[in-house]
């Protein structure tokens, strides 16, 4: 086949595959906030005006998901499609270093614009408003970085201690987003050194010294710098206590996640792999009985320690967990398709550009899944922001329905009549962004689950100091009476009820509530 022909086709099996990714992360650009999200975007605003993660305002998680919508909502600001516009450039630098570094890992080097079909493209495809814009994939980008880094160690050796550093600093950056992770890359680290010390006739010593050396120094640079900031702003105990010592107390005194919503967590995850699931196992069948090499030892590992890590997380089990293993199942699917390829090259059972062209069938036939994904998305806000000219709220009221019965319960807050001040909601923390009104504590009151006691008295206290008018209860929420029964009985004394809706239960302060002129909901 002439060379220039080949070189247009791979160019245009690049553009079209980098087309898929604009138009996949394009459709979700107006979606709505789920409530972990309008959570990151709440909290981030408030680091933006000055606020210190973990002392002045104050969330579980570690602090990397809120550096990433802090860094989203200065570059381009804090709504929706600001935040995902962002996330949309990260997919788009990911998908360019996939595309980039994996062309070696294919005997058809153009398989590799795929990968990010099958795995950022996926992604954008099965996300809902819960999933988007979630730290489980959005650290896939640096953990892709930290296994090539493990790969390439092995192919050059004299780059061992560099690569490993490289390795730590990548591994750093992912625990700086969730502390669990810190597992999956000692994990992945282990099976490198195993590879390294059996093929490459490396000494114990000299792994110490080249490998293992270098990759502390690199967490450690990562780590200890967030350690020195949180020392130098005086808050070294609030990032402690939160990392080590909340954990336990807030896992030993919270509800375990039903086996139904492990069952339909895992459903998500299936339906959105399933048009690439047969080739990812046909690599992986292939690996176990011939290739064994490192490449695949990591991918396997990824996938096995990935799914311990969603399964030990049984106060939760939520969709967006099972992120974590989708970038290395994608990648097996397209190893799976260029296996396939080979298999049909191999003894001249096939003309190479037959080959190649049904391998461009299979891999297209897989990628249009996606298009139902892109239209299921692309349609309403096509019809609501660009037909009709109402706004992305609109669009984001018709598709969500927190959104509507939100927008909705909370109209009042904006009346004239409605008394001035912060509310504490336990609930989706969006009716902050769509009421207009600030939370008076520290905390947003969706994690309440996981509220250790004192916290509560704090969350309590702090509604006594600062009169807080109104109080609203989630109806998603319906088990705050049984599991922070000290909640529902200071409520009951200290508030009436205001009213009810769709939404949930609004309350206003007793001794507030005669300063309203007409307090009715707006309907």
């Amino acid at each position: 086949m002439n060379a220039r022909i080949v070189w247009s086709m791979e160019a245009g099996a690049y553009l079209f595959a980098f087309a898929v990714i604009v138009l996949m992360g394009a459709a979700n650009l107006y979606y709505p906030f789920g409530p972990d999200q309008a959570l990151f975007s709440y909290g981030a605003q408030q680091l933006d005006k000055g606020a210190v993660y973990y002392a002045d305002y104050w969330d579980n998680k570690q602090p990397g998901i809120y550096w990433f919508y802090l860094a989203a909502g200065r570059l381009f600001g804090f709504s929706e499609s600001r935040i995902h516009l962002f996330e949309l450039i990260w997919m788009l630098a990911f998908s360019a270093v996939l595309m980039a570094t994996l062309r070696g890992a294919f005997r058809n080097k153009w398989l590799s614009a795929f990968v990010p079909v099958a795995t950022v493209g996926v992604y954008y495809g099965m996300s809902g408003e819960a999933e988007l814009t979630q730290l489980e994939f959005i650290v896939a980008f640096p953990l892709f970085a930290f296994f090539l880094c493990l790969v390439w160690a092995q192919r050059s050796p004299q780059w061992l201690a560099a690569l490993f550093f490289a390795s730590g600093l990548l591994a750093g950056i992912a625990v700086v987003f969730k502390l669990l992770l810190a597992v999956l890359c000692m994990v992945l680290w282990l099976v490198a050194l195993m590879y390294l010390w059996r093929g490459n006739r490396m000494s114990v010593g000299a792994l110490l010294l080249k490998a293992v050396l270098p990759a502390t120094a690199g967490v450690v640079a990562v780590l200890g710098s967030v350690v020195l900031l949180y020392h130098w702003s005086g808050h070294l105990d609030d990032l402690l206590w939160t990392a080590f010592v909340y954990p336990p107390k807030a896992l030993a005194s919270s509800p375990p996640a039903s086996v139904t919503r492990l069952a339909t967590a895992a459903s998500f995850y299936i339906s959105g792999v399933a048009p690439w699931a047969l080739f990812a196992v046909i690599a992986i069948v292939q690996w176990i009985r011939r290739d064994r090499d490192l490449f695949g030892a990591l991918l396997v590992t990824w996938i096995v320690v990935g799914a311990g890590l969603f399964l030990v997380q049984r106060f939760s089990w939520w969709y967006y967990h099972t992120l974590l293993v989708l970038l290395p199942v994608g990648l097996f699917a397209v190893v799976g398709v260029d296996r396939l390829c080979a298999w049909l090259n191999d003894g001249n059972r096939i003309g190479t550009a037959r080959q190649a062209m049904i391998g461009a069938v299979v891999i297209l036939t897989a990628t249009a899944g996606l298009a139902d994904d892109f239209v299921r998305k692309a349609r309403p806000m096509l019809s609501e922001v660009a037909v009709q000219k109402t706004g992305a709220r609109a669009y984001q009221v018709q598709i969500s329905e927190h959104y509507r019965v939100m927008l909705k319960g909370a109209r009042f807050l904006r009346s004239p009549d409605a008394l001035p001040g912060p509310i504490y909601a336990f609930g989706h923390a969006i009716v902050h962004e769509l009421s207009g009104r600030r939370s008076p504590h520290r905390t947003v009151g969706w994690s309440w689950k996981w509220f250790l006691p004192e916290q509560i008295d704090d969350i309590l206290a702090t509604l006594d100091r600062e009169r807080v008018p109104y109080v609203f209860v989630d109806r998603i929420n319906h088990e705050l009476a049984r599991l922070q029964p000290r909640v529902s009985i200071y409520l009951e004394n200290t508030y009436m009820r205001h009213h009810n809706d769709e939404s949930g239960q609004w309350y206003i302060r007793r001794e507030l509530k005669d300063q309203v002129r007409r307090q009715l909901p707006v309907r």
